[in-house]
């Protein structure tokens, strides 16, 4: 049990820091005249931290970027809602198992909506490039063409939160044998 502690804090301390990486790129991107900020200190060392259009996405970045259009506003924050809401999941069920709850319906809940977020990044990968070229075709008057990329990380991701949403369906079935168990004398 010692150990399960252990492994949850330091996973919970590595989650807590991504999340918070990612609430500043959030605020990096939305609040300032540059998508990336740099730091280079006298001893030649630099650093940066922002956010890129990654993924399926970057051909759909660079149509909106000769477009004039922010890219990373439109396209790279919402590729970051999944990658927040996973966080949120994970910081949840690491809580969950750090205070020695393994198999209960808040574990369970916790894999059956890492899942389905899973699923809907595949979902919104998909949907979202060709519906935003669309009202912003038909609000502004461009002829930007649709474009739907699904790389092999996309599937990759869809089949793993297929997985995950399995899972978390067995021990949801695992959990309901073993209260009916308990009720039988």
């Amino acid at each position: 049990m010692k150990k399960i502690v252990w492994m949850s804090t330091l996973i919970l301390s590595l989650l807590l820091f991504t999340l918070t990486s990612l609430l500043v790129t959030s605020i990096i991107v939305l609040f300032s005249d540059s998508d990336v900020l740099s730091f280079t200190q006298s001893n030649g060392a630099h650093m940066w931290i922002g956010l890129e259009v990654s993924g399926s996405w970057q051909g759909i970045a660079q149509t909106l970027g000769e477009h004039g259009f922010d890219s990373v506003l439109w396209l790279g924050l919402v590729q970051l809602l999944p990658f927040f809401l996973i966080n949120i999941i994970l910081i949840r069920l690491f809580l969950l198992y750090r205070c020695g709850s393994f198999f209960t319906i808040e574990n369970i809940q916790c894999f059956k909506w890492l899942g389905g977020v899973l699923l809907a990044q595949f979902a919104l990968v998909v949907c979202y490039p060709p519906l935003l070229i669309t009202l912003l075709n038909f609000a502004t008057g461009t002829d930007m063409g649709r474009v739907v990329t699904i790389q092999d990380t996309d599937i990759i991701g869809l089949v793993v939160g297929l997985i995950i949403y399995v899972i978390g369906w067995i021990m949801g079935q695992a959990q309901q044998l073993q209260e009916e168990q308990e009720l039988v004398i």
